[in-house]
């Protein structure tokens, strides 16, 4: 009964529209709606009326419509007396809103493309406030096969309904990623960015609050009711609320797991559970082999219900973020701020900066002039007769505030440069200096900055400012604070509200520095590890060698094992690295005194000799050199302009 113009993955976008196969050219039409990319459709005012609240409020009604002075390709219309209709010009594509007549009158729907372009279609028809017409291209969506949303489209959905405010496509495809769980930063590996960070951390907080509930819902279950649905069992290792003890732990994961919530694996753990040689041994669990179908089938019904009842329960908590502004640092109340710039005297300045929150910089415009393009190509520039003046003096509003614009002026005149306390405004002054085209400017400010030793974040701080480092395109920063997070564990739980200030490519990007950092850091401890031609091999002797090759002997010109201690203290700095809980082992300055206090105890247990011996002579060089190979890793090239469109 429809037409489907579409494979949700085929056709590229636009493909559907062409001047040939314009559906809405109506002889009897009374207005053209024209889209952003210049397709026009003669329709019927009345219907787009009687259907969008706001077109009929804010764009049908206008008082000064635009009219058609342009012939229109299409053939119906090739008429010398054809009259002139209004044209009303939308935002929207071409593919938009053919799609969304087709579900306004009695025809054929179509559905376009892409998903994209069904996610923007659901998108405009929720912006114009179509409820009808919502809920037709919703119905027309459900009966596809395979359906829009799915396991491996869940991902890619929610991410464009998070976009587009869609609250019901973004519950349906959130519970579909439930299917993807355990959901963990490294796991999604090239699918960071596809949505932010702020949309990425709502869907883990709905995982999570997911398996709180169903593990509370489904202890009860197995306590309660899940015996009395199976009966009385036979089965040879039962639980003290007398349910198989297989069956139990399978109810026990899908609160860890959600993915465990399918027929498929229930059967699977059933199977094995019967065909294991601890039952092989008797003919098999007959009890469990011969469950009958009926009590399966009622059984997992309650369980998925309880189960849903469960995710449900998490659905009215995930959010649809909404973008946030940005800022340049943290607005100074001019009320209060004082500038560290003393005042010239009137006579020599000759125009007034204005910052974000009202407070007036009087400067010279050569100063300007001469550190950035920028404002030498605007003061070339005839200035307005009528122009903002105080005191005569004409005035320049910035989009800085006072505490950065004070700082970015103070690089310009010889007094002590006012580098700001935090390390947001940090950045928004270097971000200030890559805007106005400083180029010396900049270089200073980054120079102080590393006098000072400013802009070296801790913790999740850190992962904080590479965010915001990131989101300014600040290049050289963005580097420094990638290889400061390396000292801490970049997961969900760890990042924790910090990942909000993430976009996609970013958190992407530095998922990617850390595992090649990971990557470098293996090559280096296994270089280490090759007791026989590696750096290790002056260590080889200790009399108490690794334990696992104790009972072995020495091959021919083998000249032994490495010393158990130092076998153990590398072990401890491999990898891996992207969401590990003890990433701070690849932090080089450690290294020294593990090492140390490692080679200490070993003596004090082994009274060794050999390896003091062995420290004693060469025990400096060795230390030097693993630490040069961890350095090395740390230091690794920061590919960020792949991530960056």
């Amino acid at each position: 009964m429809s037409t489907v113009l579409r494979e949700f993955s085929g056709s590229p976008p636009g493909s559907a529209v062409s001047s040939d196969n314009l559906l809405f050219d109506l002889p009897e039409a009374d207005v053209i709606l024209r889209s952003c990319d210049s397709f026009e459709f003669r329709v019927l005012k009345s219907y787009i009326l009687h259907s969008s609240p706001i077109l009929c409020e804010n764009v049908l009604t206008s008082p000064d419509p635009q009219f058609n002075a342009t012939p229109i390709t299409s053939k119906s219309e090739l008429k010398v007396d054809a009259p002139s209709l209004p044209v009303i010009q939308l935002p929207d594509t071409g593919v938009i809103i053919l799609s969304l007549l087709s579900y306004i009158y009695y025809v054929p729907p179509i559905l376009p493309a892409t998903i994209d372009q069904v996610m923007e279609l659901l998108s405009v028809a929720q912006r114009y406030k179509m409820d009808v017409v919502l809920t037709r291209i919703r119905s027309h969506i459900a009966q596809q096969d395979p359906p829009l949303i799915r396991e491996e489209t869940a991902l890619h959905v929610y991410s464009l309904a998070q976009r587009c405010g869609l609250r019901e496509e973004m519950l349906q495809a959130a519970r579909s990623t439930l299917a993807l769980s355990p959901l963990t930063i490294d796991g999604l590996e090239d699918k960071l960015d596809m949505m932010p960070g702020a949309c990425l951390y709502e869907l883990w907080k709905y995982h999570e609050r997911v398996k709180s509930n169903l593990t509370q819902a489904l202890c009860e279950f197995r306590t309660s009711h899940a015996q009395t649905l199976l009966g009385i069992s036979a089965c040879e290792s039962l639980t003290a609320s007398r349910i198989p003890t297989w069956l139990d732990s399978f109810i026990e994961n899908i609160g860890r797991d959600p993915a465990f919530l399918d027929l498929t694996r229930f059967h699977l753990a059933l199977s094995t559970h019967v065909q294991s040689p601890q039952s092989r041994g008797k003919g098999g669990c007959v009890s469990c082999a011969y469950i009958h179908h009926k009590t399966i089938r009622a059984f997992w019904a309650a369980l998925t219900a309880v189960a849903n009842g469960g995710i449900t329960k998490a659905e009215p908590t995930l959010l649809v973020v909404k973008e946030r502004a940005g800022s340049e640092g943290h607005a100074t109340s001019s009320r209060e701020f004082t500038s560290s710039l003393k005042p010239s005297p009137p006579s020599m300045v000759d125009v007034i900066l204005q910052s974000a929150d009202l407070v007036n910089f009087r400067v010279h415009r050569s100063a300007l002039v001469a550190s950035s393009p920028f404002f030498d190509a605007m003061f070339s520039l005839p200035q307005p007769p009528n122009g903002e003046t105080v005191d005569g003096l004409p005035v320049v509003h910035l989009s800085e505030n006072a505490e950065i614009l004070n700082s970015l002026i103070s690089m310009l005149y010889p007094v002590t440069p006012a580098i700001p306390d935090t390390d947001d405004n940090i950045l928004a002054l270097i971000a200030a200096t890559e805007k106005y085209d400083m180029v010396a400017v900049r270089s200073s400010i980054r120079a102080e900055v590393s006098r000072r030793g400013l802009l070296t974040p801790k913790g999740v701080e850190a992962f904080r400012v590479h965010a915001v480092a990131c989101s300014k395109r600040l290049y050289p920063e963005m580097a420094i604070t990638a290889r400061l997070t390396l000292d801490y564990p970049m997961t969900f739980e760890y990042l924790g509200e910090a990942l909000r200030s993430y976009e996609g490519w970013a958190l992407r990007d530095l998922a990617n520095f850390r595992q090649r950092c990971s990557d470098q850091l293996d090559i280096c401890i296994q270089s280490f590890l090759d007791y026989r031609k590696g750096p290790s091999k002056i260590w080889v002797g200790c009399p108490a060698p690794a334990p696992f090759l104790r009972s072995s002997q020495p091959k021919n010109n083998d000249p032994g094992f490495l010393a158990t201690w130092l076998q153990n203290l590398l072990w401890k700095l491999e990898p891996p690295l992207v969401g590990a809980p003890a990433i701070q082992t690849l932090n080089p300055c450690q290294f020294r005194k593990e090492y140390l206090e490692a080679l200490q105890e070993h003596v004090k247990q082994k009274d060794c000799h050999f390896c003091t011996r062995v420290h004693t002579m060469q025990g400096e060089a060795f230390c030097a050199e693993i630490e040069k190979g961890m350095v090395q890793a740390r230091n690794i090239v920061y590919s960020f302009l792949e991530g960056i469109q």
